[in-house]
């Protein structure tokens, strides 16, 4: 006998749904204008929502804004189209790739959230955590010979940032691109030593 759907089963994922909906709106514009530039009222109407629907499921903007991250931390993957194993091997160079679109498609969100993680406690303990574990997940799935070597969490830590570096460099086209191109290869290759 086919169970009935009660109102419960049918409002969860609607609601689930909804909030989704206004945390896609939230980084979509954030990414366009940026966090300061954008109101709640756009990223309700942006979702196709009213403001107070918004405000049933966020208190406030700086409360969307953290939510907003924390739904795009946990899809970072998906964002990112990279997986914890891409740090290491024949995938780094994909990782890299990765590492360049995020930077530039998300360049004025990703520009006020540097800025934001020094000034705001609540950005900068989230940043932090995502970190930590991410660092975390992409050394679990380390091949274990290379997990038994001495330093390697820290030599982690070293290369992740020698590609945030890069990037940087890569986002506000501070070299040629003949000079990216060796920068890139050489940030590559220094990776490798390090990790390998």
């Amino acid at each position: 006998m086919k169970q009935r759907r009660t109102d419960k089963d049918i409002i969860q994922p609607r609601a689930i749904e909804t909030r989704e909906k206004l945390l896609k709106s939230a980084l979509m514009l954030y990414t366009e204008k940026g966090y300061h530039s954008t109101t709640v009222d756009e990223i309700a109407k942006n979702a196709g929502l009213s403001t107070g629907v918004a405000y049933r499921y966020f208190k406030n903007k700086k409360d969307l804004l953290l939510e907003a991250i924390i739904y795009g931390f946990e899809n970072i993957k998906e964002i990112a189209g990279v997986e914890e194993t891409d740090f290491f091997g024949t995938d780094l160079e994909h990782a890299l790739t990765a590492f360049e679109r995020i930077h530039t498609e998300y360049f004025a969100f990703h520009e006020e959230l540097e800025s934001l993680r020094h000034s705001d406690s609540d950005v900068g303990k989230l940043y932090d955590d995502f970190t930590k574990t991410a660092i975390g997940n992409v050394y679990e799935k380390l091949p274990e010979d290379l997990r038994k070597k001495p330093d390697t969490l820290e030599n982690l830590y070293i290369a992740i940032g020698i590609m945030e570096n890069y990037c940087h460099t890569f986002m506000h086209k501070r070299l040629s691109d003949k000079q990216l191109k060796v920068m890139r290869k050489n940030v590559i290759k220094a990776v490798e030593n390090i990790l390998l």
